[in-house]
């Protein structure tokens, strides 16, 4: 009997965000470790959505969340909101719509480490660390290039405007991973008897949010 979980990565589609969907009004969000948020619905499960400015809930603006739960009064993200000061009110979210990357070879990501800070002291008997906040580091990519692929456009047309964009990693189990970066490279090399690639590196700021 097979025994192994493992995932092919075999399948897997990125994207880069476009033109944001039309913002969805709020009027209420849970302290819960997956928010609960109240509004006229349009999502569905897997979506995405980034907040905006929501009454008595500062903590949640600009955070993507992935949607696990929708109905028409609302819908369920992976945002644990438990920790915020209080539950939010009024608001709104942007629905992400994607564009995908296509002809990606390979990647490479969540890379960073978290840092270290030094809490010793002169009374210490050895070092004293504690854990700082956590840097997911960056993502790299390799792809054939193509000059007509809108995703690449909007790759290369990201990194001559240094805008940071939202991305969605989706795995051939469903599973997704999103995050925000800013594109810091996009290199091409060729050569004899080779396809044209690029490889692109992508650096993250802020969390990446596993659905």
């Amino acid at each position: 009997m097979p025994t192994s979980t493992a995932i092919s990565a075999q399948g897997t589609a990125l994207s880069i965000e476009g033109t944001p969907g039309s913002a969805i009004t709020i009027t209420a969000i849970t302290k819960a470790t997956s928010a609960v948020v109240t509004g006229t619905n349009t999502l569905a499960v897997g979506d995405v959505v980034e907040f905006g400015t929501v009454t008595n809930m500062p903590e949640i603006f600009g955070l993507l969340g992935i949607v696990t739960v929708a109905s028409g009064s609302g819908f369920t993200v992976n945002i644990d909101s438990s920790g915020f000061a209080t539950a939010g009110t009024s608001g709104s979210a942007n629905p992400k719509t994607w564009t995908a990357i296509n002809n990606v070879k390979d990647y490479q990501g969540f890379d960073g480490s978290t840092s270290e800070l030094d809490k010793t002291n002169m009374q210490s008997g050895a070092m004293e660390y504690a854990a700082g906040l956590q840097d997911f580091g960056q993502m790299s990519l390799t792809v054939d290039v193509d000059n007509t692929d809108a995703g690449q456009t909007a790759l290369r047309t990201s990194k001559t405007a240094g805008s940071t964009k939202a991305y969605k990693m989706v795995l051939p189990n469903g599973k997704i991973r999103t995050f925000k970066a800013f594109v810091k490279k996009f290199s091409e090399s060729g050569g004899v008897n080779q396809i044209v690639k690029a490889s692109v590196d992508l650096r993250i700021t802020g969390v990446v949010v596993f659905g």
